[in-house]
């Protein structure tokens, strides 16, 4: 939990680090001797520091790559009008796996719970919990507890209210049980399929960022958060010497003090004792270290590169080769492909809990993530000598259209099967043109 707060505070970025106070900035031991206990001087000391947005943008930016193509999603007609509407606030099929992707990238847990349809609706809808939510669960996967605690609208005012939802299979049935603080809200529920048939297992997915385990993982990207409060800290640090370095202490000796220095003003001290001259000098500190918290600043940035922060290598050379740079980033993109095959394995699973709600074939729904994070364009060359290999009898028709797929030619919403048909149908179309148009030829 403490990790998940700690990365949540970094994609929300400054304004929620800083509100956490000593949790990620510690007061320097020195400012508790004030009389305020350091309040004033932790609050200066804090507010010149620069917290480093690394997280959110990197999230932002592998859930582009990952997205870079739209998975194929394969389903029954009955179940169509998901893409529109897939959640209860009206999100989308596509953006819903979206959030999937970013709530793995960030805390490497998300759950999904297919609802029964509402008033209106003859689908039934998904509701998504993020890793905080899931409270409690078996690893016999029959019991679930989740924390659907929020604000509720109270007339004019907003109020927090504790609420929470248990799921259980009960006899070998599901049933929901409902809670408003520590009371229960009414009898239990038994959710059915379209007909009334029970539902024996609890259409819930849990997801984490390499598998459907229901047991907590480390989150991917939790290197990127802790390097970015290391920066933090390490920018705190240098500006509060840079600050100290520019505030020189005047120091008189043998004199009297004068009412005030600075341009414009003129200073003539006054021995205060015969035998010794009068003197003064202004004292500040070194500033020796200044080049060696930029250098730690500069280091730990490299650190949340590594770490994840610059998914692909900006000096990349441009005669590099596709295939140099495929090996090359291989390792890099591993977490990505794990994280694209449990999203998608994921949302395939929650899907088919609806196909079995409505009463059609649930292995009538695949989901295919997509696995090429970089450009795989075919060039004009690549893709005459795949239709010469299936012209040739070499390849299948599937596989020449599989391969145009990946090549960003052909249609990722479309299976060879519906592009044969759309060709035929274009073909007929044409026949019918030149039919009608040798008919009204004059002979």
């Amino acid at each position: 939990m403490d990790e998940w707060a700690m990365l949540r505070a970094c994609q929300r970025g400054e304004k929620a680090v800083k509100e956490a106070g000593e949790a990620y900035l510690p007061m320097p031991s020195g400012f508790r001797t004030q009389a305020d206990a350091g309040r004033m001087m932790y609050s200066a000391y804090q507010m010149r520091a620069q917290f480093s947005e690394i997280l959110a943008p990197t999230i932002r930016g592998m859930v582009g790559v990952i997205h870079r193509t739209e998975a194929q999603i394969d389903m029954p007609a009955a179940m169509q009008g998901l893409w529109e509407r897939a959640t209860g606030d009206g999100l989308p099929l596509e953006a819903l796996h979206r959030r999937i992707t970013g709530e793995l990238l960030l805390t490497g847990r998300y759950g999904l719970l297919a609802e029964a349809s509402s008033e209106g609706s003859d689908l039934p809808w998904l509701a998504g919990y993020s890793a905080e939510a899931l409270i409690n669960w078996s690893e016999g996967r029959d019991f679930y507890v989740l924390d659907e605690s929020g604000l509720i609208r109270d007339e004019f005012q907003w109020r927090e209210q504790k609420r929470y939802r248990v799921l259980q299979l009960d006899g070998g049935r599901y049933t929901v049980h409902t809670y408003t603080g520590e009371e229960k809200d009414s009898k239990e529920i038994q959710p059915t399929a379209r007909g009334g048939a029970a539902l024996t297992e609890i259409p819930f997915v849990v997801m984490g960022p390499r598998d459907l385990s229901v047991a907590p993982s480390e989150p991917p990207l939790i290197g990127v958060a802790r390097a970015a409060l290391a920066l933090y800290r390490l920018d705190a640090d240098y500006r509060h010497v840079l600050y100290m370095s520019g505030q020189e202490t005047l120091f008189i000796f043998n004199g009297e003090a004068p009412e005030a220095v600075g341009a414009g003003v003129v200073v003539c001290l006054t021995a205060s004792k015969e035998d010794h001259a009068p003197d003064a000098k202004y004292v500040g500190p070194s500033g020796q270290s200044i080049g060696d918290l930029r250098q730690a600043i500069q280091d730990e940035r490299a650190n949340a590169a590594s770490a994840g922060a610059r998914l692909f290598d900006a000096e990349k050379k441009s005669a590099e080769s596709g295939d140099a740079l495929r090996i090359r980033y291989a390792a890099q993109t591993a977490t990505l492909t794990s994280i694209a095959q449990a999203s998608a394995q994921g949302l395939e699973k929650a899907l088919r809990h609806i196909a079995v709600m409505i009463g059609v074939d649930p292995n009538t729904v695949v989901v295919r993530p997509n696995l090429s994070f970089i450009d795989a364009t075919l060039s004009p060359t690549d893709a005459a000598a795949l239709m010469a290999l299936w012209q040739g009898g070499s390849i299948s028709y599937q596989t020449f259209y599989e391969q145009l797929q990946k090549g960003e030619i052909a249609s990722a919403e479309r299976d060879h099967e519906a592009e044969l048909k759309l060709i035929d149908a274009e073909q007929m179309g044409e026949d019918e043109d030149r039919q009608a148009a040798l008919g009204s030829t004059p002979e």
